[in-house]
């Protein structure tokens, strides 16, 4: 019995410890962003394509013709998206290509990051950007 009391405090020090290495969520990443460019490749149809980092862990993006949506957590710049929930609206062929890159972009992104450049990258685990999106500013107050 002893030795379980003096194991606590170590084990309650080591937790602390474990969640303290947690990195913040880079505060950079969040918000509305326009579409650029999915799998190496400019979009064609960038008027509809954006993706929305949420502080609450939903993201919500468009391809250009339907809407994807998903949970998102973001430990710095690690980023684990969970399974995509896409609407299945019939679109151009143009337009559903385009959203297909998209949506496989969104599927191998590992990393999100904004270098100083003021792009938001998402990039697989080999380093390779799958996703650029320019910053949409906010609606101006009323």
């Amino acid at each position: 019995m002893r030795s379980l009391r003096t194991a606590a405090p170590t084990l309650a020090a080591a937790a602390l410890l474990m969640g303290a290495a947690v990195a913040a969520p880079d505060p950079q990443v969040l918000g509305l962003w326009k579409i650029e460019q999915a799998r190496a490749a400019p979009l064609p149809h960038k008027l509809n394509a954006r993706i929305d980092f949420r502080p609450d862990g939903q993201m919500l993006a468009h391809g250009g013709c339907n809407s994807i949506t998903g949970r998102y957590t973001l430990e710095g710049n690690t980023l684990k998206l969970g399974a995509l929930a896409v609407t299945r609206k019939i679109c151009p062929d143009e337009l559903m290509e385009q959203e297909d890159r998209v949506i496989s972009a969104l599927e191998r992104a590992v990393h999100a990051r904004v270098p100083p450049h003021g792009l938001l990258e998402l990039k697989d685990e080999l380093g390779t950007v799958m996703l650029r999106g320019s910053r949409v500013d906010a609606a101006p107050a009323q």
